[in-house]
């Protein structure tokens, strides 16, 4: 961009005086030579001066997030007053629980995290796209942990950015609600038990990441569990160190939780069953203790979103209340859009029973339907067009999230519409089934949600043109 002083020569009429003339000149000289030297001292950088953001956590003025190298410039920047998608909403309450904390975050008002519980489907099973808002958010608001990852991996696919893990999986039985459903609906925050019977030596070990940026620390490892009749027990151990037995009998079934406390930094969780008994275990919880973002993804391969309802729906709502959670996201159409067949009407009806639990699980969290991507398939010239269902399917979750007091993100558009699978497909960004993106798509993705969830937190309470 042309400054005020190379756009065109100054030239400088001859009623000026001489003195003036010549006071101009040796501004110039010095000016130049301050530059030059500035150059000579740190080569081709030009020192930005160090000013601080006018307010804490938000984006610098410039265009939309374009690449996933992007996710450098959400957080560095202070200002943003274009995102590549808003987030749209009947009413600025719908968002507001979220805006507050975080300003609250920001302005040091608040000492217990910012945290989000992200609910997804097989697009979010990778982490790359909720770990990207992850770590944008937490680059800006600070690091409070990882949160929460399921006590093992369910799928081979299934994976925690910043998190390694492992264990014995097959002397585990995993039981998603998806494809292996239990009859009483006790699934734990993450909708995947794991359960272990005697004499199955069922091993399992969760630890910060030894390379990268993210999840390098934690101080708490909070392990949740079922306690229910005829339970085992099993040891935990931190760092090769034995450190407690939990013995998970009881008179009836509930939901237990063990926090083991470490050293902040690098640390390793080991359970390991004493085969005495039945376990049901869930997942582990990793924080900071730390003022900043933890963003749970909560990702089950196979969910439709009208799939929850498997939850006990109690039970259910007391593992997002005890997330004290902020914001809650619900992102699932990647089953529903490729159903040819869905009765929306119905759908509609089941989809608003699901965000009244989520709803009514913490009235302190906003809740957030990140609407289904774009699909492609092949249309009568050979040629990739758009699956019909996608399209209608974002219409159907915008009208009843509008309806249920809840935010909206419009996925589908921010691909680009009616194609745009096709076009992501040839560019890198679409995976080859025609559903999924590719890692660099689910960060792109990951970088418009982490921009219009701060641009929503920028200007909440502001009057904002564009704004739904």
């Amino acid at each position: 961009m042309q400054t005020e002083a190379t756009r065109n020569p100054i030239s400088l009429p001859l009623k000026y005086p001489t003195k003036s003339v010549w006071a101009v000149f040796w501004f110039a000289i010095l000016g130049t030579a301050a530059f030059l030297g500035n150059i000579y001292l740190f080569g081709n950088k030009i020192m930005a001066p160090a000013t601080g953001p006018s307010q804490p956590g938000i984006l610098a003025a410039n265009s939309s997030v374009q690449l996933e190298t992007d996710a450098e410039y959400l957080f560095q920047s202070e200002i943003i007053s274009n995102p590549h998608q808003k987030i749209e909403y009947a009413n600025p309450a719908d968002i507001s629980n979220f805006a507050l904390a975080l300003r609250d975050l920001a302005y040091g008002r608040r000492d217990e995290p910012v945290r989000i519980l992200h609910y997804g489907d097989s697009i979010l099973t990778t982490d790359e796209l909720s770990g990207r808002v992850r770590y944008i958010l937490q680059r800006k608001f600070g690091d409070a942990g990882h949160g929460f990852v399921l006590l093992a991996k369910p799928w081979q696919w299934y994976h925690h950015l910043g998190i390694d893990q492992g264990g014995t999986i097959d002397k585990w039985k995993i039981r998603p609600f998806t494809s292996a459903p239990l009859k009483d609906g006790l699934y734990g925050l993450g909708g995947v038990a794991f359960l272990a019977s005697r004499g199955g030596s069922a091993k399992a070990w969760i630890q910060t990441a030894a390379e990268g940026e993210q999840g390098r620390h934690v101080r708490t490892f909070d392990i949740s569990y079922l306690e229910q009749p005829d339970g085992g027990s099993f040891n935990v151990y931190t760092d090769n160190q034995m450190r407690v037995k939990i013995d998970t009998s009881g008179d009836e079934k509930l939901v237990k939780h063990a926090k083991i406390s470490v050293k902040l930094g690098p640390s390793k969780l080991k359970i390991e069953s004493n085969n005495d008994g039945v376990l049901r275990l869930f997942g582990v919880i990793l924080e900071t203790e730390e003022s900043g973002v933890v963003y749970d993804s909560l990702a089950i391969n196979g969910a439709r979103a009208t799939a929850l309802a498997r939850f006990d729906e109690a039970h259910w709502q007391q593992v997002m209340r005890y997330r004290d959670p902020s914001l809650i996201i619900i992102m699932m159409g990647a089953n529903e859009g490729a159903n040819q067949f869905l009765n929306l009407k119905q759908y509609r009806k089941d989809f608003a029973e699901i965000l009244k639990t989520v709803k009514s699980a913490s009235t302190e969290a906003s809740c957030l339907v990140v609407g289904p991507l774009d699909q492609a398939t092949k249309v009568s010239t050979g040629r990739l067009g758009s699956k019909k269902m996608p399209a209608k399917l974002s219409r159907a979750q915008r009208e009843v999230a509008f309806a249920s007091g809840c935010a909206f993100f419009d996925t589908y558009q921010a691909m680009g519409g009616d194609r745009s699978m096709a076009k992501w497909a040839t560019s890198g960004l679409g995976g080859g089934d025609l559903i999924h993106p590719t890692k660099n798509g689910a960060q792109k993705l990951g970088n418009w949600l982490a921009e219009a969830l701060l641009y929503a937190y920028q200007t909440h309470g502001k009057k904002t043109r564009g704004l739904q």
